[in-house]
């Protein structure tokens, strides 16, 4: 982090991905909005960030799950999700 980072950035980096994927509620999402607008460092951070997040879903969304991962997923999902007698 630069040593010249306040709060503010802590603030920032601390909540980066969750602003990046919209799961901020609004008062912060503006806070965060207007630092990044005035912070070349946790700006130039952000963009790194949602750039390696386009980067992995490019590569990922092509590829459909194979069958049998699936269905070995859903059969843990089911039994982890099972109430226990």
């Amino acid at each position: 982090m630069n040593p010249d980072c306040g709060p503010e950035c802590e603030e920032t980096l601390r909540e980066i991905e969750r602003f990046l994927d919209g799961e901020l509620e609004p008062g912060l999402r503006a806070a965060i909005t207007s630092h990044l607008s005035g912070c070349n460092p946790c700006s130039k951070r952000a963009e790194f960030r949602q750039h390696v997040k386009d980067l992995v879903a490019s590569k990922c969304a092509t590829d459909a799950m194979p069958a049998d991962l699936l269905s070995r997923i859903k059969a843990i999902i089911d039994t982890e999700g099972a109430p226990s007698t």
